[in-house]
């Protein structure tokens, strides 16, 4: 209907219809139109009242109204809009299907999405969370809009903490809690080095400066496992097996599939192979101590490579990121990491620009904010993690307690999984989130158990019905219609906004407010017995159609009984 409106005005307005549709409003009650364009814009070039402006336009527009626009209006500045309803809904009922929303505008694009990314020998813990369900859920829309998007998992399964952890292995490891309990042994052989080395942490001294007994004997066997030490790689294999295998574990509970899993050290001799190049064409320096570095006009000097020759972070960074456009030579690629990491990014993309790599300017990081989790403060190196998997458990755990509470039906599984996820994919990704699994799990209010129940309830609808949604003619409209009628038509603009602004919470949002207006229809508008049966069984159907795609691109899945 927006598209009627804009080909309209484009013909009677010097403006492009781009132009046309970010001017365009949306009236903030029924009876100024279902639409509005301000006619304030043209005051200054045209020398005219904008009142008058909206008048003209108006005797302009009026004699050549397609069926689909009932009236205009010149209200004030604006020129107001009323749609046909039932021409609306009869041609927007029978548009929505289970591809509403999805498109083609990104045909012929290829998207990087680099996500989740944890530390081998750690565990995922809830911070791991966020990174994991917003680039999976920046997956299914770019997808869902015709881009060729692929995941990537990029696994921390070389660097310091990994020196630390053979260090650790060979010193103290129980090969028994091993085999019981893989994830929590690994955790306290780190734990118990952190305690020796007893060092206060620091992101980048940790890396580059660091200067004693413990932190030495891991930067060693950092270098052995580099150099390929026999020993030191096996145990290396032993430890990275046993991450991965609870890695893939949360990755199933969650649902969550990657194209490619790679790992950091895989990069560490191609970004090794860069630098050098770089230091010939003098992009980048040397210390005395052999350490390199980059500097950069507007951003603090970075060291690219330790001066024992090993591989840091950007190191790999600086090589995956050639080879990844090497590989798939992409549009865009987007890495998906806290905020703590925003520097690290600007050094990588600034060191890349600098050595002359042109799709340096396709590179983005979304960076998140924390997770508060109660009064819980995360620290690996101290203890204080909260395991993913252990909320996971937890989670699904409580999911079905409260569904015998309630005596309803529903998988506690896909209930627990799809709170957490809508928990923090309702939020914007740049702001903090306090987690708390009462208001998780609540099946009132913002929460993913609501939009479970309201597709549940849609669902149920349609069983009971013996009539067939197919087959319907619109008669009288009652205003719940309408308003759920416009809410559906928002959808696919919701997911083109969603992709643009990298931003997940716009579809969460959405499909709660469309689950409250669902269920506002159903209170009013009685479907089965009504005259107007068949009629609200094509609105019931429509809904189902687009909630479930809603909460698809959010990586929840839905069930048809609750």
């Amino acid at each position: 209907m927006k598209d009627v409106i804009i080909s309209l005005l484009k013909k009677e307005v010097k403006l492009k219809e781009k132009e046309i549709e970010q001017l365009m409003e949306t009236p903030p009650s029924e009876e100024l139109g279902d639409y509005a364009f301000p006619c304030f814009v043209f005051a200054k070039t045209m020398k005219r009242n904008p009142l008058d402006i909206a008048k003209d336009l108006k005797s302009r527009i009026e004699k050549k109204l397609p069926k689909e626009i009932e009236k205009l209006e010149a209200k004030g500045p604006y020129l107001n809009f009323f749609t046909n309803k039932k021409i609306l809904a009869e041609s927007i009922i029978e548009k929505i299907d289970k591809n509403f929303g999805s498109s083609s505008i990104g045909k012929g694009k290829k998207i990087i999405i680099d996500f989740s990314g944890p530390n081998i020998g750690k565990p995922m813990h809830i911070g791991h969370i966020r990174s994991t369900i917003l680039g999976d859920s920046f997956l299914r829309i770019y997808n869902f809009l015709g881009y060729n998007a692929i995941g990537i998992n990029y696994l921390g399964d070389i660097g310091l903490h990994m020196g630390k952890l053979i260090v650790a292995y060979e010193l103290w490891l129980d090969k028994e809690a091993l085999k019981k309990d893989p994830v929590k042994e690994l955790l306290r052989l780190y734990i118990k080095f952190c305690e020796k080395e007893n060092v206060e942490y620091n992101e980048e001294l940790e890396e580059e400066f660091q200067d004693n007994e413990w932190t030495n004997k891991a930067k060693e066997k950092l270098k052995l496992l580099e150099l390929g030490e026999e020993k030191t790689h096996k145990i290396w294999h032993e430890i990275t097996k046993y991450s991965r295998t609870g890695f893939d574990k949360i990755y199933k509970i969650l649902n969550i599939n990657f194209h490619e899993t790679t790992g950091q050290s895989m990069f560490s001799e191609k970004g090794k192979k860069i630098i050098s190049e770089a230091l010939k064409k003098r992009g980048a320096r040397i210390e005395e101590d052999g350490a390199v570095y980059v500097e950069f006009p507007d951003l603090p000097k970075k060291y690219i490579l330790r001066s024992n020759q090993t591989a840091s972070y950007i190191t790999q960074d600086i090589g995956a990121a050639v080879e990844r456009y090497k590989k798939y030579k992409f549009d865009k690629m987007i890495y998906v990491t806290d905020f703590r990491q925003e520097l690290h990014f600007r050094h990588l993309f600034a060191t890349l620009k600098k050595f002359g790599y042109e799709f340096s300017n396709k590179l983005f990081h979304v960076a998140f904010g924390t997770i508060n989790f109660g009064n819980e403060i995360m620290a690996t190196r101290k203890g204080k993690v909260i395991i993913l998997e252990d909320v996971l458990k937890k989670t699904i755990e409580k999911a079905e307690k409260e569904i015998k509470k309630r005596k309803s039906k529903g998988n506690a599984e896909k209930i627990g999984v799809g709170a957490i996820k809508y928990s923090f994919l309702k939020n914007e990704p740049v702001k903090d989130v306090n987690f708390s699994w009462e208001q998780a799990l609540n099946f009132e209010g913002n929460t993913g158990p609501y939009l479970h129940y309201s597709y549940a309830r849609a669902s149920s609808i349609i069983k009971k019905s013996k009539k067939k949604t197919s087959e319907f003619k619109i008669k009288n409209l009652h205003k719940n219609e309408i308003k759920l009628l416009k809410s559906l038509t928002e959808f696919p603009e919701t997911v083109e906004n969603s992709s643009k602004n990298l931003n997940p919470a716009l579809i969460a949002n959405y499909s709660f407010e469309l689950s409250q207006i669902f269920n506002e229809f159903y209170h009013y508008c009685p479907v089965i017995g009504s005259e107007e049966e068949q009629q609200r069984l094509a609105f019931v159907q429509a809904f189902r159609h687009v909630l479930k795609n809603s909460m698809y691109l959010l990586g929840i899945e839905v069930m048809e009984e609750m």
